[in-house]
């Protein structure tokens, strides 16, 4: 029994041994570090229980997260704290780091280093469209409200002898007659009456056109020719021109199509018919297209008649025109409104001399027209 307990004894402080050097003793053979395992305060005092050592857990001392000082401080590793701990509010140096809230009556600020959302005064104005009578502004809230504005009108078109105000905040029309309207006519008076645009007939023979050379007629038309009045004067001066032979001259002009020019006349009685004559030119280079036209408010026959200077003429009618014989022999046409026949003298020179016949053709007492013609 003895030898046996020897025998235990000296395995026990054996395996001791080893199990001391595999966790305390260093390749070299030195000592090495103690750890915990072998470190009485790290055992369990209570010797009836399991000894719990640190090592057993290899995160428990090295989370950074649990180790970092930024993690816990707030510190971004900038130097700057990016929320506050105790209120989860961005942390701030100026008002323009904070956001601006829910609406527009609301506004961030930065309170001792921390943002805060605010609401703006009451009657804190907004901006908002022009002209709806109304006005924006904040109910101390952080809601939106509009207020009447009576000085907020709506922008009034101009010229239509009305004018938008603001009554108790909505927009109404009332009665502007300085506000004139215009119709684009220049032989009509543009007032304005209780409102409504008028547009009045200036009276006959007013001046119109450019430096006032043009009269205005009764149906507000601006015309070369004065109107005639019932006397059915005749300011011409063409006069005695009812034959050929006693047609009113004109003159000379050419083919230049800025020649040419019109005559104011009137056809008195039944028997009436005015002649008249020029000298047409065909300046080299430019081209002969001839226009004979007579503007009247009634009916009328004008008859245009060609003799070249240079042999006989090749003349076409066109349109409604109808060819015709002068008294004195010249070829040409006869139509209404306006008369151009087309005209070909021989060789390369179309100079000629024409004849125009104005005609009453409906035997009328008092027939007033404008001749213009171009050659």
């Amino acid at each position: 029994m003895v030898k046996l307990g020897r025998i235990g004894s000296s395995v026990g402080r054996v395996f001791g041994l080893a199990a001391l050097c595999m966790v305390g003793c260093a390749d070299d053979g030195g000592p090495g570090p103690v750890s915990q395992a072998s470190d009485p305060t790290a055992v369990d005092s209570d010797p009836s229980g399991p000894t719990t050592s640190p090592t057993t857990d290899p995160t428990a001392t090295t989370d950074p997260a649990t180790t970092d000082p930024a993690a816990t401080s707030g510190d971004d590793g900038t130097g700057s704290t990016s929320d506050d701990p105790t209120t989860g509010a961005a942390s701030c140096s100026a008002d323009g780091e904070c956001g601006q809230g829910s609406g527009v009556c609301q506004q961030g600020v930065c309170q001792a280093g921390v943002c805060m959302i605010v609401n703006l005064p009451d009657q804190a104005p907004i901006a908002d469209a022009p002209g709806d009578c109304r006005r924006d502004v904040c109910d101390g809230q952080g809601s939106l409200k509009q207020t009447p504005d009576d000085t907020d009108a709506p922008i009034d078109a101009p010229g239509n002898c009305k004018a938008w105000v603001c009554m108790a905040g909505e927009p109404s029309f009332i009665a502007d007659d300085l506000d004139l309207p215009s119709d684009d006519v220049e032989c009509t008076a543009d007032t304005c009456e209780q409102g409504t645009p008028k547009f009045t007939a200036k009276p006959t023979n007013s001046f119109c056109g450019e430096m006032g050379a043009k009269f205005c007629h009764d149906d507000t038309t601006c015309r070369d020719c004065k109107q005639v009045s019932e006397a059915c004067e005749d300011e011409s001066a063409t006069e005695p021109n009812e034959t050929q032979l006693t047609s009113h001259g004109l003159g000379e002009i050419t083919d230049a199509d800025a020649a040419g020019s019109f005559v104011c006349a009137v056809l008195d009685g039944a028997e009436d018919v005015d002649w008249y004559t020029y000298n047409g030119k065909d300046a080299f280079l430019n081209f002969v297209d001839p226009t004979r036209e007579v503007i009247s408010d009634l009916n009328h026959r004008i008859c245009v008649y060609i003799v070249c200077q240079n042999g006989e003429p090749t003349i076409g009618c066109g349109g409604d025109e109808t060819p015709d014989t002068a008294p004195l022999g010249q070829k040409g046409c006869c139509g209404t409104g306006n008369v151009s026949p087309s005209l070909n003298c021989q060789g390369t020179n179309d100079s000629a001399v024409i004849w125009v016949k104005v005609e009453n053709i409906d035997e009328l007492a008092c027939v007033p027209y404008e001749l213009k013609y171009h050659f």
